[in-house]
């Protein structure tokens, strides 16, 4: 049983075409790299403060008692 079907035609009037989509603007990328690499040198900051923490904060110690004892008490 072979049945055959219609060829079936559309008008202009009730068939359109999907409309092509939209790439990713340019200006959209750079703004995401720009957003990623200040997230990545926050990061790094905050991990080298981590890590260098006792040794700044014993290096400004040692500036303010420094300080402190060239500095005369009225």
């Amino acid at each position: 049983m072979e049945e055959n079907y219609p060829d079936e035609t559309y008008p202009d009037e009730t068939y359109h075409q999907p409309e092509p989509k939209r790439g990713v603007s340019g200006w959209l990328i750079a703004l995401l790299v720009v957003v990623v690499l200040l997230v990545l040198c926050c990061l790094c900051v905050f991990a080298a403060l981590l890590l260098l923490g006792p040794a700044v904060g014993t290096t400004f110690s040692t500036i303010i008692e420094t300080v402190e004892a060239a500095t005369p008490m009225p």
